[in-house]
């Protein structure tokens, strides 16, 4: 939509960011309070921020809360940040820098801002998008570019793997 790309150029250029992050946020737009809605146009905002380089590493620690695969927003980007927030303190407290999840079913799911992707007997694997995950858009180019299967992996067989990386748009891979 021209609107948007508009939008977004003119708080880029406002900000003179060059290197960053860029959020959007489309809402419901104005209507009641409570997850009624109305017939309303969208509300869209826009948001940046320089992004600092990450190290080539990460330390990860799991989490003892499960995403559900079944819900109604399973691999929705959604302004719900919360349980992300929420693991990725305990995996700060912990000594690492990015939490990761299983689902109800007790397999890899996806970390709090990452895809994951292991190495296991030679084979490149990642979850499924049924497993709950965010359809990632680096996540998708390394499916297309790489032989990369998806596959269910317990949660509790981490320990088998040979390599485990992060992937997201900030990230890159990690």
């Amino acid at each position: 939509d021209d609107d948007l790309r508009a939008a977004v150029r003119a708080v880029l250029d406002a900000n003179a960011t060059t290197a960053g992050r860029v959020r959007v946020t489309i809402t419901g737009g104005i209507g009641p309070l409570g997850s009624d809605r109305a017939e309303t146009r969208p509300t869209v905002l826009v948001a940046s921020a320089p992004l600092a380089p990450l190290p080539a590493t990460a330390a990860v620690a799991r989490v003892p809360w499960r995403r559900n695969e079944h819900s109604a927003i399973a691999g929705l980007k959604t302004t719900s940040y919360v349980e992300n927030v929420v693991a990725l303190q305990h995996a700060h407290e912990q000594g690492a820098s990015e939490a990761i999840f299983a689902n109800t079913a007790g397999a890899l799911c996806e970390g709090t801002g990452s895809n994951v992707f292991v190495g296991i007997g030679g084979r490149l694997c990642t979850p499924p998008l049924s497993s709950g995950c965010l359809a990632g858009i680096t996540r998708e180019l390394l499916v297309e570019h790489l032989d990369v299967e998806d596959t269910d992996l317990p949660l509790d067989h981490l320990h088998e793997v040979d390599e485990l990386f992060l992937s997201s748009s900030t990230r890159d891979v990690q």
